[in-house]
């Protein structure tokens, strides 16, 4: 199979709305159940089995059998950064209800991509860093400044001045880019266990919690609400 048909078939993958729903419901980055992926796409467990395992087969799934149940996840970053980029270059589409529309508002506020913070609580994660002079602009990214470090430790991360932090080029939604990679996967899952952030109903959208609004105020950033 040479590179134009891997690419069809990947294109094909991609052209059905169930396996597109189920797929970015993943980027997340986390492990879901068959039973859960079927209700996201509005499909019968049945029939969500049967693209899951074309998924899988095409490479951009992987399964994990845990008992009775199969939990599926994306294969590699790889595939949630595709996604990204293809919702990037994809023109916006009006909402075609008002629960499309809360659906759509929710992602844009914030959402998990994979490994960090997205969406207006992406960008403005960054942009407070920038400003705070806990990071500055570096080539692809950015680099960790002594102060940042500082600030990392509260907490409770630990990071040494210098450490290069690389940028997702562009968000989908705010089309900027904002900080990527496991420094920023591990302060979006340090924000989550200390209860400023939690997940919300729209499978990957987050929001700050009233609690979150003060504390990181406290220590000196605001993501806003």
């Amino acid at each position: 199979m040479n590179i134009h048909e891997t690419l069809i078939q990947t294109g094909e993958l991609l052209g059905d709305r169930r396996r597109l729903t189920m797929l970015m419901a993943l980027v997340d980055g986390q492990a879901w159940p068959a039973g859960d992926l079927a209700r996201v796409a509005g499909i019968r467990p049945a029939t969500a089995s049967h693209h899951l395992e074309q998924l899988v087969a095409g490479g951009l799934l992987t399964m994990m059998p845990q008992g009775r149940h199969r939990y599926y996840r994306l294969a590699t970053v790889a595939v949630a950064e595709l996604l990204e980029k293809l919702a990037a270059l994809s023109p916006p589409a009006p909402a075609q209800s008002l629960r499309g529309t809360q659906q759509r508002d929710a992602l844009r506020q914030g959402r998990t991509c994979y490994d960090h913070l997205a969406g207006k609580l992406g960008v403005a994660l960054t942009r407070a860093w920038l400003v705070q002079g806990w990071v500055v602009s570096a080539p692809t990214g950015y680099t960790i400044t002594e102060a940042g470090a500082e600030w990392l430790a509260r907490l409770d991360i630990t990071v040494e001045p210098g450490q290069f932090v690389p940028q997702h080029a562009v968000d989908w939604t705010e089309r900027v880019p904002h900080l990527a990679g496991p420094l920023a996967k591990a302060v979006t899952q340090r924000l989550i266990a200390l209860g400023w952030l939690e997940r919300g109903s729209v499978p990957r959208s987050v929001h700050v919690t009233e609690q979150g609004t003060i504390d990181l105020a406290r220590i000196g950033m605001s993501l806003g609400s």
